[in-house]
């Protein structure tokens, strides 16, 4: 086996190592937080807000419909129960009754709009709630799965490492060092390219052909002069 085939099965395996890890790390995150879950408590929290908002409004006309009624029925059973006996007194306070019915029933208009806002207000926080509860209990089902395939991960990146340990023993120091200074620099952690066509697989370069048969049975490493990649040639 060339030096570069052995770098060559490693990179396949720390390959898949990464991807095990990284699948690991996300369902970590999505088990511990939720966008849906986080975005549904948001709005119902604006939806409370609005609803309460709402309801203060409600009321605060209801008290002013309440003391505008009482007021009317005060002036009117003085007007009906002669207790007013002089005649200016008396239409004044008719006047005022009158004036007092006309805002009475403008105010009709501002309850019922108070009532439907209220209600709309109250209809919109329980949609909120029901997106809540819907939105956790998913959450908590995609948990149950990605726990399991958690499980199933840890369980093939320990023995991606061990196969990863049995294959670093035969590879000399330099070699290795050489590889992992490559993965660390390049962006998709690619340190070996395959020929492929002639050429190198990550950048396009074409090698010599003293340098491609090199890479396919050569005892040092043979580098690609664009992208600095180990070459391997199948």
């Amino acid at each position: 086996m060339s030096k570069a085939e052995s770098l060559y099965r490693l990179q396949l395996l720390d390959s898949q190592l990464d991807a095990a890890v990284k699948r690991i790390r996300e369902i970590d995150l999505a088990i511990t937080s939720n966008g849906a879950v986080a975005h549904a408590r948001t709005e119902l929290a604006q939806a409370e807000k609005l609803r309460l908002t709402a309801s203060v409004a409600l009321k605060t006309v209801e008290m002013d419909v309440q003391t505008l009624d009482e007021k009317i029925q005060t002036d009117e059973q003085r007007l009906y129960a002669g207790l007013i006996k002089a005649t200016k007194e008396m239409l004044d306070t008719q006047k005022e009754v009158d004036s007092l019915k006309r805002r009475r029933g403008t105010m009709d208009d501002a309850l019922l709009a108070a009532m439907e806002k209220a209600e709309d207000a109250k209809t919109a926080e329980a949609n909120c709630r029901q997106a809540l509860a819907d939105a956790t209990q998913k959450w908590e089902e995609d948990g149950a799965h990605m726990k399991h395939e958690r499980e199933e991960l840890v369980l093939k990146a320990n023995g991606l490492r061990e196969q990863r340990q049995a294959a670093v023993a035969s590879i000399v120091r330099a070699d290795l060092d050489a590889y992992v200074g490559l993965r660390t620099k390049k962006p998709n952690g690619v340190a070996v390219a395959l020929i492929k066509n002639s050429a190198c697989s990550q950048c396009g370069e074409s090698p010599s052909s003293m340098q491609i048969q090199q890479a396919r049975v050569g005892t040092a490493l043979t580098m690609c002069s664009t992208c600095g990649r180990i070459l391997y040639g199948v």
